[in-house]
């Protein structure tokens, strides 16, 4: 008699229970090598259970080598298969009390979630879905889909001024995966020249694909192109239209002065044009590619403008660098995944990705101004707002006051979440940082998120005041 538990009322499988009871007994060494198994028939009548149960749990196991069968003798347990697992489980840490703290959120760069049209955007999905050709479900071009590719091309013309065609434009899961392309263009020798403060995402991508890089300072215009080093770079990372985190833009004096120096020196200039659709006071600024679309590489995503979750960016390269990044592209992951792209190209061309940042402009002008007036009521004079005119973040500075650590610490604790703009800059002995400010992103925050936030931000910089006296 064999005895073996099987549990007629479970969900999992008979043959899977016998399989898992028979490995389970090989690993432990509760069967030895060699040890003889009894027959499926003997099996089956022993645990009442059909042949064909025994039959598929032998195979698996003799698929995975732990039995094997002699032929005319029996069925018997492999050599060398006893082994000591160790089954230490991953211990979670669960406090009931984080569950029910609300946090309020000033991160940057999310954009307001509950408008997002997901209904229209479902409704495009299963539409174009369900009406593709059985072509598109094959691997595709690693330049993306043409249809899509298209529909930017028009759309960049027309909104951002970029002077570009389909065949010119790589879609990337991302701007992240654009940027971490690019990297691959850089040899050890060679270096990329950054805005300081910028983006720490930008920071993290080149540092993560061993990227020497170096700082630049950014003034009150940008960045301050008349430090440009005489060691040229490989590729300089700006964010002319909206520097990050800064909010200002890079004058046409400026912008020329970068083109110039690309071209004496044989050097790319990557624009990131991350959230440029957003400006409230005028149209959005012109792209820089446009003045030279040989030697700038534009980039953009679609997390700010419509939803993160879709994972869809892009790039504008320049004729020399067509095949090189198709390439590096192919490497990467063969091509970005096709069906979002097939939805997202029919979502521009029927007028509704414009009408979203149409409406997306309207109404994270309505939140900047109410942050402000909640910023204003509870600081007075003791702040000062800049970078406010695009975009969904901003930066305030406050009189007399320094987020070290200490202090930020006490903001987080407080389940405010928000970062410090001196957490932007590349060095910390930077004669130009700013440790007096913060950067608050209103994207995805309610109005009654900012109110309750900014004031208890308040209460927490006052005490720290008083705490310093």
């Amino acid at each position: 008699m064999n005895f073996i538990n099987i549990d007629r009322k479970s969900r999992v499988s008979l043959s899977k229970q016998l399989y898992m009871y028979y490995k389970e007994s090989v690993l432990n060494g509760n069967l030895k090598s060699n040890d003889k198994l009894p027959s499926t028939r003997e099996l089956s009548k022993d645990l009442n259970i059909a042949r064909n149960v025994v039959l598929d749990c032998y195979e698996q196991l003799i698929a995975e080598g732990y039995i094997y069968t002699k032929s005319g003798s029996g069925t018997y347990i492999c050599e060398g298969v006893k082994f000591q697992q160790n089954k230490t489980k991953t211990e979670t840490h669960f406090n009931k009390n984080e569950c029910s703290i609300e946090k309020i959120s000033f991160r940057t760069g999310i954009p307001d979630l509950d408008h997002i049209p997901i209904i229209k955007w479902a409704k495009i999905y299963k539409e174009s879905i369900l009406n593709i050709d059985v072509t598109q479900m094959d691997y595709q071009n690693s330049f993306g889909s043409y249809e899509l590719r298209s529909q930017l091309s028009g759309y960049l013309e027309r909104v951002r001024g970029v002077c570009t065609s389909p065949d010119h434009i790589l879609i990337t899961n991302g701007a992240a995966q654009a940027f971490s392309l690019l990297c691959q263009l850089v040899e050890e020798h060679e270096y990329a020249l950054v805005e300081n403060p910028i983006s720490y995402g930008i920071i993290h991508t080149l540092k993560s694909n061993q990227v020497a890089m170096r700082p630049i300072r950014v003034d009150e215009y940008g960045m301050v192109t008349s430090e440009l080093p005489k060691q040229s770079p490989k590729l300089i990372f700006t964010t002319p239209s909206h520097q990050f985190p800064t909010g200002v833009v890079l004058p046409i004096n400026r912008r020329i002065e970068m083109i110039k120096y690309a071209q004496k020196h044989e050097t790319y200039i990557v624009e990131d044009d991350y959230d440029s659709e957003f400006r409230f006071d005028g149209g959005p600024i012109p792209s820089m590619q446009y003045l030279d679309p040989q030697k700038v590489i534009y980039v953009g995503t679609f997390s700010k403008t419509l939803m993160p979750a879709l994972r869809i960016g892009y790039m504008v390269l320049p004729d020399q660098l067509l095949h090189e990044i198709e390439n590096i592209k192919y490497v990467a992951d063969l091509h970005s995944p096709n069906f979002e792209q097939i939805a997202l190209a029919k979502f521009i061309e029927i007028g509704l990705f414009d009408r979203h940042i149409n409406k997306m402009r309207r109404l994270y002008l309505k939140k900047r101004n109410h942050l402000i007036q909640c910023l204003e009521k509870e600081f007075g004079e003791r702040v000062t707002i800049t970078g406010a005119q695009a975009g969904m973040h901003f930066v305030a500075a406050f009189k007399d006051v320094t987020f070290d650590e200490a202090l930020m610490s006490k903001i987080g604790e407080n389940n405010i979440e928000i970062i410090a703009m001196s957490k932007h800059y590349i060095s910390d002995h930077s004669t130009s940082q700013i440790d007096n400010a913060l950067i608050f992103g209103y994207g995805n925050t309610k109005t009654e998120q900012m109110e309750k936030g900014v004031r208890l931000l308040a209460s927490i910089v006052l005490a720290n005041s008083e705490d310093s006296e």
